[in-house]
């Protein structure tokens, strides 16, 4: 598929992994719907993008509802008349605050369980479902997931217990989709970061936490939003359309 231009959708736009992946994507002149919960930031992206050469448009969506997810792709084929990939970059850490993330057993209610599975799972689910009838019509798509190194082992300091069973299920949803929508010619794949060296992190925890995740890197720095857009980018663009159901760990080497 080598459409000119092409279009996609950037969950979670406002945040830093969303901001960076909508604009490396507009670097190269693509449309980009970019959709968040905080329309003061996603303004912001629209002003810092602004000298991209490709086109921007935002749209304020809380996405873990179904009538929501599916305005923001209505939005894209009205405004571009095509769509090309969704990276779902929207997800975290509820309330995340403090020295630490993790929480006891004793304290995670249900409701903060369910809450941490609807950002990051619910999202992504609902994005999916909502760009495949197009993507099926179109004979092609490319869905990109964001799941963490959280999912794959017990690490302190890198999740909680509502978080990491959450990013394990979308490695889980990202396989599955890569089976049932690979004959529809829909792509599908998954983003692992480790701890990120984001404006977030460093303001929420601080030097000493930052320092403690890097020295259990390989490559003795973490990975930045910019790293990890390229990697979203990576898996939207033609040259991995080769490729899916795979997960692209971009950690610095941390395992």
């Amino acid at each position: 598929m080598t459409d000119s231009i092409r279009t996609y959708i950037v969950t979670g736009a406002a945040g830093g992994i969303g901001g960076a992946t909508a604009e490396r994507l507009l670097k190269t002149g693509a449309n980009v719907v970019g959709t968040d919960i905080s329309q003061r930031r996603l303004d912001a992206l629209a002003e810092r993008s602004s000298h991209l050469p490709g086109k921007l448009a935002t749209i304020r969506a809380d996405i873990t509802g179904e009538a929501a997810a599916k305005g923001v792709v209505e939005m894209a084929l009205d405004t571009y008349g095509d769509l090309h990939g969704v990276a779902n970059v929207c997800g975290g850490m509820v309330n995340i605050h403090g020295a630490s993330m993790d929480i006891p057993l004793s304290v995670c209610d249900l409701d903060y369980f369910h809450q941490t599975f609807a950002l990051n799972v619910d999202t992504a689910l609902l994005m999916s479902k909502h760009a495949e009838p197009h993507f099926e019509k179109k004979g092609y798509g490319k869905i990109v997931n964001t799941a963490s190194m959280a999912a794959f082992a017990n690490h302190h300091e890198l999740g909680d217990l509502a978080y990491n069973p959450a990013k394990a299920a979308v490695v889980a949803l990202t396989q599955t989709l890569s089976l049932l929508l690979g004959p529809k010619g829909i792509r599908v794949n998954c983003i692992a970061p480790g701890l990120v060296k984001s404006d977030k992190v460093k303001q929420t925890f601080g030097k000493d936490f930052e320092d403690r995740h890097i020295a259990i890197t390989a490559l003795g720095h973490l990975a930045t939003p910019a790293d990890l857009a390229e990697g979203f980018a990576f898996f939207l663009e033609p040259q991995s359309d080769a490729i899916s159901g795979e997960v692209l760990r971009v950690s610095a080497g941390f395992r």
